[in-house]
């Protein structure tokens, strides 16, 4: 019984320590955006929110495009933003970038990972980000 015991210790110990190579390959995902308000936007049909998006080290957002046009500071850290048929651009803490409304991108952190805030306008009850796999 000790054997098995030992074995088994031994099979978990050799599956734990491989879990970061296998996991090596693909990146970390972002956390979802922390939405912070939501406002009509009066004489219109749409609202405009504001929300924190945290990024741990070289995490990403998947590929995806916004029903409205999107404003994002960089609070921390450094954001790689890669727009369909653009080039890649990398905006760094104190800096903002733009997206206007359907507009399929990703979003990547870099090493040290990032927050950001933004802003956005969208349809009230309308999901603001739809995913776009390739």
């Amino acid at each position: 019984m000790l054997k098995t015991y030992l074995s088994i210790s031994i099979l978990l110990a050799g599956i734990v320590s491989m879990h970061p190579v296998m996991a090596a390959g693909t990146a970390a995902a972002a956390k979802e955006t922390q939405v912070l308000q939501r406002i009509r936007v009066q004489g219109t049909d749409r609202e405009m929110g504001m929300g924190i998006a945290e990024f741990p080290p070289n995490a990403e957002k998947p590929r995806h495009k916004a029903i409205g046009p999107e404003i994002v500071y960089v609070l921390e850290g450094e954001i790689t933003v890669l727009v369909d048929g653009m080039p890649a651009k990398v905006v760094h803490a104190g800096e903002s970038y733009q997206l206007a409304a359907k507009d399929i991108h990703v979003t990547k952190s870099g090493p040290a990972g990032a927050k950001t805030i933004a802003s956005w306008v969208t349809v009230p009850g309308r999901q603001f980000n739809v995913y776009a796999p390739k």
